[in-house]
């Protein structure tokens, strides 16, 4: 049970983070290039989360 609520998060997480990159791209500013970097950060640490099992 544990499991599945940690890959539903894990799955909404992902979602977040491609929809900052999505808005970040459309827009133009410092902020969205900001919001930009965060939803990509946020995408690298789910690629490090799951890579680590393996390492």
């Amino acid at each position: 049970m544990k499991e599945l609520i940690l890959r539903i998060v894990k799955i909404l997480f992902f979602l977040f983070c491609l929809y900052l990159v999505i808005v970040g791209q459309k827009t133009v500013g410092r902020v969205y290039l900001l919001v930009q970097l965060l939803g990509l950060s946020g995408l690298l640490f789910l690629l490090w989360n799951y890579n680590r099992k393996f390492i």
